[in-house]
């Protein structure tokens, strides 16, 4: 008998030589997840050198510097947040394309004898390693640049504390680090799907067209997830949003926070969703185009994980963009309407900042001035909210109740507004409902110089959104207010009758109201916000737009074969990019309604919020171009039919 011949071993392959023969025969595939780590670690690195700069130094306390630095530490929190999101989801889609694309390669190394663990322990140390040589270009390259260049922004707007600087080098390069980290660490963790499909693939897979694009994986812990978190945290936060008495900020934050929490519950559910929001989609494409619309169609409706991986950018950038400024339009329309309801004077007196208001102006002859004293009060906390953090002084003003209401009617909820005199106080009708306040309900109230005094509540207003959460009278508020001036002066009569000054403004009561829009702070932060998370979701969805066109080369080839024209292929491309685009755009609707109607509703606005239109039309123009050019440059569809399938071997 001949000697049984010892068994096959299988072959050691490194991941480091998987990884370099990956990027020497497909570099396109590689460079979509590589370009979503370096701006994910450029981004937030720049963000992460910003929150430490801004706390550097310790600056007095209710000082512009303070409130400053605080400002700044709050917008890159917010900033980083929305970074960090972005980077699990996009990376997550475009690290599960490149793997699905690679499923033949996984087929050979398991047909050769690679086991299931080994294989799946290569494809994290791919992404990995991936994921931390491009951070660390990215950090090293582009966070320092975007931090000056953050800063120089935030100077610029007053909104960082004057003479700090950023991080010393050794913070720089330890954040730099920790970004590079931290980037490797979500690349990994949005790929353990991919991991896993990598170890579950068989021998037989060679066998099958290894240009498709795997399915989305239904699995139960997957729709069990996205149901948990739809349940617990995005469906309480409407009740919330409309019953909760919530201040101006809060209520306009809810939206911001739905949105963040919303978009990964539709990333979860896609495999769910996409495929029923195709089948209208498709349905379109073949009446408009009866032959390539078809084609366009089947090739959607095929590849669904295709379909998901570009839909999942455009639902965050467009998403992001209508919430965000559609939370700061819905709440600047409700305020402007408030002004318009309340404001019973002719015209409104402001100054710039740092120009003072006279708290007693001279008699006019033609008109009537009305002054509002500007000051601030300390109210303590409700008993079931005592902590050790000290209460912060809430915006007041300090008018007579008769004379305010002559000049403007702040829609009394209960009590008697014209009763606010010495020793009483109104107070808005959330501000109240908060503090558990009733009508005749005496509170020690600390005022702006320290001192405390007792007072009685006479009446809560409701149109509190626009106006100080508190009226003291007026003796009061000049009494115990350091160097009093006026906040606002209301002028009844002809606006021509008061001297206005250096620095001073005279608006009629249509100007007043329109100009009666969000602080120039909180408008920056929200779109900087805005435009870097759209930025970053873009960039991604190029490359993934590019990603996905280089797995159907031999479709398109046998397409042209089958006498499909150049101009055709040009539409099909497009149909398919744009289509996947559309998808994201449908579900970013769904989130603009989920977080808004319920904001405007709570507002009494009706059901229809109010939208950015320019910005938001900006940003679906921007998604059109990111999908459909690189879309074009990655498939050639002009090329002629030999060299289409000249191109499938590449």
């Amino acid at each position: 008998m001949s000697p049984t011949p010892p068994p096959l071993a299988a072959p050691r392959i490194s991941p480091t030589r998987l990884l370099w023969s990956e990027v020497r025969a497909y570099p396109g595939r590689v460079i979509g997840a590589a370009a979503a780590c370096c701006a994910t670690a450029a981004g937030v690195g720049a963000c992460l050198l910003l929150l430490l700069g801004a706390g550097l130094d310790n600056h007095p306390a209710d000082s512009p510097e303070a409130a400053a630095a605080q400002g700044a530490q709050q917008i890159m929190g917010l900033l980083m947040s929305m970074l960090l999101l972005c980077a699990v989801l996009v990376t997550g889609s475009t690290v599960s394309l490149w793997t699905g694309q690679r499923l033949r390669q996984f087929a050979v190394l398991r047909a050769l004898g690679t086991t299931a663990a080994r294989l799946r322990l290569m494809v994290a140390a791919d992404v990995a390693r991936l994921a931390l040589v491009s951070a660390a270009a990215g950090a090293a390259t582009g966070a320092l640049p975007l931090a000056a260049l953050g800063r120089r922004l935030l100077i610029e707007q007053q909104l960082w504390p004057a003479g700090t600087s950023l991080p010393p080098p050794a913070q720089t390069w330890g954040a730099c680090a920790a970004v590079c980290l931290g980037t490797g660490g979500i690349g990994v963790l949005a790929a353990l799907l991919s991991v896993r499909a990598a170890g579950r693939v068989n021998a037989i897979d060679l066998l099958k067209d290894h240009e498709s694009a795997p399915g989305l994986q239904r699995s139960r812990a997957r729709l069990i997830t996205g149901l948990s978190v739809a349940l617990l945290f995005c469906a309480p936060l409407l009740p919330y949003m409309a019953l909760a008495p919530l201040s101006t900020k809060e209520r306009a934050a809810i939206p911001t926070v739905l949105a963040v929490l919303v978009i990964p519950t539709l990333a979860v559910l896609a495999p769910w969703i996409i495929p029923p929001l195709t089948r209208p989609l498709c349905a379109v494409l073949r009446v408009l185009d009866r032959r390539v619309g078809a084609l366009a169609a089947a090739g959607l409706r095929a590849t669904p994980a295709r379909t998901a991986a570009l839909a999942v950018p455009v639902l965050l950038a467009v998403g992001i963009t209508a919430c965000l400024l559609g939370a700061g339009a819905t709440m600047g329309r409700a305020t402007q309407q408030e002004v318009t309801s309340a404001l019973r004077a002719d015209a409104v007196i402001s100054a710039e900042p740092g120009v003072r208001l006279p708290a007693s102006p001279g008699p006019l002859s033609a008109a009537t001035a009305t002054p509002v004293i500007a000051t601030k009060v300390t109210v303590p906390k409700p008993a079931r909210k005592r902590s050790s953090a000290s209460p912060k002084p809430v915006r007041a003003w300090g008018v007579d109740g008769r004379v305010l209401t002559r000049v403007l009617d702040l829609s009394a909820r209960e009590g008697d507004l014209t009763k606010v005199t010495e020793g009483t106080f109104a107070a808005g009708a959330t501000f109240a409902d908060e503090a558990k306040w009733k009508i005749g309900q005496s509170v020690d109230l600390t005022l702006a110089d320290g001192t405390t005094q007792r007072s009685t509540l006479v009446a809560t207003y409701t149109r509190d959104l626009a106006f100080p959460r508190m009226i003291l009278p007026r003796a009061t508020a000049l009494a115990h207010t350091p160097s009093p001036a006026a906040d606002r002066i209301f002028l009844t009569g002809p606006s021509s009758a008061w001297p206005a000054a250096k620095g001073q403004t005279v608006a009629s009561r249509e100007d007043y109201a329109r100009t009666f829009i969000r602080s120039r702070g909180d408008d920056l932060a929200t779109r900087l916000i805005v435009a870097v998370v759209a930025a970053y979701a873009l960039l991604a969805a190029a490359n993934t737009s590019s990603l996905a066109q280089r797995d159907r080369v031999a479709q398109r080839a046998h397409l042209r074969a089958l006498g499909l024209s150049r101009f055709q292929m040009v539409r099909c491309v497009l149909y398919e990019a744009l289509g996947g685009g559309a998808v994201g755009a449908v579900l970013s609707g769904l989130v603009a309604v989920v977080c808004l109607v319920p904001l405007s509703v709570a507002l009494g606005l009706g059901p229809l919020p109010a939208v950015d239109v320019p910005w938001t039309a900006g940003v679906l123009a921007l998604a059109a171009v990111a999908l459909g050019v690189p879309a074009l440059m990655t498939a050639h569809p002009l090329l002629a039919v030999q060299r289409q399938f000249a191109r499938r071997g590449q």
